[in-house]
């Protein structure tokens, strides 16, 4: 057994003996578990995505699944795991069967004091921003794009005194890429002691990352990262903070590619009022200035978020294990649960989660390489007594910083130095009937190279659908789609039109 497949092993063992614990509770107020079968059948006028030999397919899928979540108690998370089962009439080589699995979850192993964090997830979507379908796209079933990632993260916290707080924490992450980009392997320590004081002052705190990074690639690179910070907090009142920021850090990023200096910069904190937020932080880095800003604004019926953010990170240290792909919103939509604390109907819940992760999920870059990345993010949503509007932008630029040769075929790195996206997505729905709703979505992207490689796409996404419910626990929909994508890379041209007709039972 491969130390990888040992590691994957007992970290899916992890989830399950959690999740079996959820499971004993059934009964249990806290507890809601949701299995469900889905079937879909799409037809396509461009099976393979190809410019030059379109050829139309009717493709049909059979998916049972299960969805888990706890919420109280000293367990709290969801699981959802879809097994994928697809047949195509034209292309028998397309068939195939995987599982989609995304979990994450926290256990309280000791009361007030010891935690576990895991998490894990599996699914298959582009991995190239330059060529081949959207990253949303549910025909992305290819071994070759199927990711892998698991964590576990023990810690301890405790706190002492009136408001000061301890955390020790290590937090192991596996990425595997698929066929074309190999994996690689975080480990991170953290440490951290505060006690921001919100009643007095002046507070502090003194926080500890050390971050190492193995990437299978030819030269099996180690990337490592180091970053220690002493703040000062001045309480100018109880809803606003000031905080100055010193500290060092030093970054390895692989082949002989070492930074160390200094770290100064300051920040604040305003909560205006229980549904307002804003926080900012600058710094003065080894790699320039780095940003940390968000705001996040509540009323009744709408929701105003924004995020702007440049710092050195890597694939395995941002890539969210919950990769929330088309059939994972579909999930969230049924399991029931609340949507950024709004309690909706599984069909405005569907597509909240498409127009807020539709931009971004066009955004993302898989690598085996550390990068600078400078990304900002935008949405807004209104929410009307039958209608729901969500507008989202997202725009970003990431640099590589590794002086790595070898990266494997696929890496988006290896064929430009510097990638710039910028995507926008809207998606409507209005609610016909009591059980029915009609719903629309429209995402636009544009992913480029540097200069010298000359490489850009430009991509239009457009669906438009309605879903019903046929009995308490069965629902269905007929939707159409168009995309279209143009290239200066080779394979990147190319539109499509799909009807799709879904059914799902709940049990």
């Amino acid at each position: 057994m491969s130390a990888q497949t040992f590691r994957l092993k007992a970290v899916a063992a992890a989830l399950g003996c959690a999740l079996a614990a959820v499971g004993g509770l059934v009964h249990a107020q806290e507890t809601d578990v949701r299995p469900s079968v889905q079937t879909r059948l799409t037809w396509t006028d461009n099976g393979g995505a190809s410019r030059d030999s379109k050829e139309s397919d009717w493709i049909a899928e059979v998916t049972p699944s299960l969805a888990v979540s706890r919420r109280g108690g000293r367990f709290n998370g969801n699981m959802n795991a879809q097994f994928r089962n697809t047949f195509h009439t034209n292309d028998s080589k397309g068939d195939t069967s995987y599982l989609a699995f995304q979990g994450r979850g926290e256990l309280e192993a000791v009361e007030d004091l010891f935690y576990v964090d895991m998490g894990g997830s599996i699914s298959r979507n582009n991995l190239s921003a330059f060529s081949g379908r959207a990253a949303s796209d549910d025909l992305n079933t290819s071994k070759n794009d199927e990711t892998r990632t698991w964590s576990l993260a023990p810690r301890l916290q405790f706190r002492f005194g009136d408001t000061a707080t301890a955390k020790l924490g290590y937090m192991s992450r596996w990425y595997d890429g698929g066929n074309n980009l190999k994996g690689s392997r975080l480990g991170q320590w953290t440490g951290q002691v505060m006690d921001p004081a919100p009643q007095r002052l002046f507070g502090w705190g003194v926080d500890y990352t050390r971050s190492e990074t193995e990437f299978d690639n030819s030269v099996n690179a180690r990337g490592i990262q180091e970053a220690g910070r002493a703040t000062l907090y001045i309480n100018v009142t109880p809803q606003f903070r000031l905080r100055a920021i010193a500290g060092h850090e030093s970054n390895d990023y692989g082949a002989g590619n070492k930074q160390s200096g200094a770290i100064y910069g300051g920040g604040f904190d305003w909560e205006a009022s229980e549904r307002s937020r804003l926080s900012a932080t600058i710094e003065d880095r080894v790699f320039g200035t780095g940003y940390n800003f968000s705001f996040d604004h509540r009323t009744a019926r709408t929701q105003w978020r924004l995020s702007y953010m440049r710092d050195v990170t890597s694939t395995v240290q941002s890539f969210s294990s919950e990769p929330l792909i088309e059939a994972q919103c579909r999930a969230i939509a049924d399991s029931g649960m609340e949507w950024n604390g709004w309690q909706l109907d599984p069909d405005v819940m569907y597509a909240l989660c498409m127009a807020n992760l539709g931009a971004s999920s066009a955004q993302n870059v898989v690598s085996n390489a550390y990068f600078l990345q400078r990304s900002l993010r935008g949405s807004v949503t209104l929410l009307g007594e039958r209608n729901s509007l969500t507008l989202s932008v997202t725009r970003s630029q990431r640099s590589s910083l590794n002086a790595i040769s070898g990266l494997p075929v696929g890496d988006d790195f290896a064929l430009s130095t510097s990638i710039k996206t910028s995507a926008a997505s809207a998606s409507f729905s209005h609610r016909l009937t009591p059980i029915t709703s009609l719903i629309s979505t429209l995402t636009r992207s544009r992913t480029e190279g540097s200069s010298a490689s000359g490489l850009e796409t430009r991509r239009l996404l457009m669906s438009v659908g309605l879903n019903t419910e046929f009995g308490p626990k069965t629902s269905g929909g007929l939707n159409y789609r168009y995309q279209r994508a143009e290239g200066s890379g080779g394979g990147s041209d190319f539109t499509e039109n799909a009807i799709i007709a879904n059914l799902g039972l709940r049990f």
